[in-house]
């Protein structure tokens, strides 16, 4: 069995969404012999507050930099990338270019969602519907290349 090293990518406010994602991944952990994950993605029990914005923003950059670079993978639920396009290329940008080596770039679209915005669409390695097994077959494909 394969265990994943993955970031999913997020916003609190957006939490359904994460855990939306969490429960596919779970759902492919229990259904497919060969399919296992470790989730790297930042901790909702651990905010960061700080005064300074400043700080706080590089105090998340910093945190962003260290979960991301622990995953092989990061996985972007689409519907997220219009309303948190800053966080999200942030996490984007960092995954292809804040390493020797890039992540690889998962994007998966909301359940019934018909349009896709496309720069997120060319920036991922892989996209694929709201589904289990599709998102466990695109991790391992990307993991693969």
């Amino acid at each position: 069995m394969a265990t994943f090293d993955i970031f999913i990518s997020h916003a609190w406010s957006y939490s359904e969404r994460y855990w939306g994602v969490v429960g596919l991944l779970n759902l492919a952990a229990e259904n497919l012999t060969w399919f296992n994950y470790r989730n790297y993605s930042v901790p909702a029990h651990d905010p960061i507050i700080d005064p300074s914005e400043q700080v706080r923003i590089a105090k998340l950059r910093a945190l962003l930099k260290e979960q991301v670079r622990q995953a092989s993978c990061v996985v972007i639920p689409a519907g997220m990338y219009v309303a948190n396009r800053y966080w999200i290329q942030e996490e984007i940008n960092l995954a292809k270019t804040g390493f020797a080596y890039p992540k690889k770039l998962v994007g998966i679209r909301r359940r019934g969602q018909e349009r896709t915005p496309s720069e997120l669409v060319d920036q991922c390695d892989a996209m694929v519907a709201w589904n289990s097994t599709s998102l466990a077959n695109a991790i391992r494909d990307v993991a693969a290349s």
